[in-house]
């Protein structure tokens, strides 16, 4: 890789935080305000400046603004995932209803559901509610495993806060854990379009671009400017990082996760994603350090494992390399691709009878698998097993996956000339 290109890739994290910066400029001249304060105070959250959001809003003294402020202050706490600052910034908002939603959120940054629940009841008791409180139960009841009701509340607060794209994000989420995915996509969209400037609305849609439909290219763009909104977001940068892998920009990609693993060392995905971009670098020894790091954190993350049979792979370290893909596949026991490529690395190593055994599981599950097949008539026809070779072949051209074709027809050809010594 040139030089110029990785100083380009590591100059990321300043850039967007001067991008940032001139993006709050605005809002600083009209921070004199209360009003303004407030809006300024609501965009450091969104940006993920917590304590100078909280500089800001406790600023606030106008009395007819203060409770405003001091439930935007709430928010930031609970953004941050502080249930202890969260609580005690909700105590200060003036007793009522909103202090009970606010508290209910605290609640639930603590991931107890049933204290929540006794809030929002409390909430609910003093009348009828406003979005806020559907929000929050919506949340409630999701993080209880309630998605009929989760899906209740979240629809009722899209109605009442239309501008709003949290409900449309629990609507996004309640779909997806169902594997509802055309309702999670739209849920998602809808999300982008209430508020095109929030971040965590683009890092929801590019993750499921991402993850569910395996479109990077169409994730790239939001996780990019969910990183631009909020540069120090560990998550966004490790799912940028993903779709940069998944696009061929290792160089970038390696940027993005170092970047996240500065902010947050134990940031889930981060260790293995940087892994994966140090192979796609073919940084090989490099990248052995990271899958470790990363299964010491997660013990059965299969991508790890497949990393690590990666390394040793390429620094010619077969045994090592079958131990990782078999903990692989223990990890993912029904993903064929990992299965695959343990029978290629087994044929590749002259263990054909393991080879042989590997690919009749991935053609068990999957009959048509044309990688499988392609394999398969292979190992057969070093075995002198040419029907059964041709069998293969012929099924690989009309089965499922990308193969090269010409090479397939290139054997199958190779069939009806003489017999070559067998293969043990």
């Amino acid at each position: 890789m040139k030089t110029s290109l990785l100083v380009a890739a590591l100059s990321l994290l300043p850039a967007l935080a001067a991008a940032q910066e001139t993006s709050l400029a605005a809002l600083r001249a009209g921070a004199s305000t209360p009003s303004g304060a407030i809006a300024l105070g609501r965009a450091l959250r969104r940006a993920g400046r917590f304590e100078e959001a909280m500089r800001v809003l406790n600023g606030v003294r106008d009395p007819a603004m203060r409770a405003d402020a001091r439930w935007e202050a709430a928010r930031v706490r609970i953004d941050q995932g502080a249930y202890r600052p969260a609580q005690a910034a909700c105590n200060a908002i003036p007793a009522g209803q909103r202090r009970r939603v606010c508290l209910a959120r605290a609640y639930l940054v603590w991931h107890r559901v049933a204290l929540a629940d006794r809030e929002l009841e409390a909430a609910r008791s003093m009348g009828a509610g406003d979005g806020e409180l559907l929000l929050a139960t919506g949340d409630a009841r999701r993080m209880a495993s309630d998605p009929a009701a989760a899906e209740t509340a979240y629809r009722a607060a899209a109605q009442a806060m239309p501008e709003r794209p949290e409900p449309q994000l629990g609507l996004g989420a309640v779909a997806d854990v169902a594997q509802r995915l055309d309702d999670a996509e739209a849920a998602y969209r809808r999300a982008v379009a209430a508020d095109p400037t929030d971040p965590q609305s683009a890092l929801a849609l590019g993750q499921f671009m991402l993850r569910r439909r395996g479109n990077a290219a169409e994730a790239l763009p939001l996780l990019r400017r969910a990183v631009a909104d909020r540069p120090q977001w560990p998550e966004a940068l490790t799912a940028m990082g993903d779709a940069l892998v998944a696009t061929g920009d290792a160089a970038a990609a390696r940027a993005a996760f170092e970047a996240a693993l500065r902010i947050a060392p134990t940031q889930t995905g981060a260790q293995a994603g940087l892994g994966r971009a140090l192979l796609g670098l073919q940084l090989w020894r490099e990248a052995e350090a990271p899958f470790r790091r990363a299964l010491d954190q997660v013990g059965t993350d299969a991508s790890a494992y497949v990393g690590i049979a990666e390394v040793y792979e390429h620094t010619q370290r077969e045994p090592e390399a079958m131990q990782a893909w078999d903990a692989a596949i223990d990890r993912a026991p029904t993903d064929p691709v990992i299965r695959l490529r343990a029978a290629e690395l087994a044929h590749r190593t002259q263990q054909n009878a393991l080879a042989r055994a590997y690919v009749d599981r991935v053609l068990a599950d999957a009959p048509r698998h044309a990688g499988a097949l392609v394999l398969r008539g292979i190992i057969a026809a070093e075995e002198g097993d040419r029907p059964a070779a041709r069998v293969a072949f012929t099924a690989a051209l009309s089965g499922e996956g990308a193969i090269d074709r010409a090479a397939v027809e290139q054997r199958l050809r190779e069939l009806d000339q003489p017999a070559r010594p067998r293969r043990r």
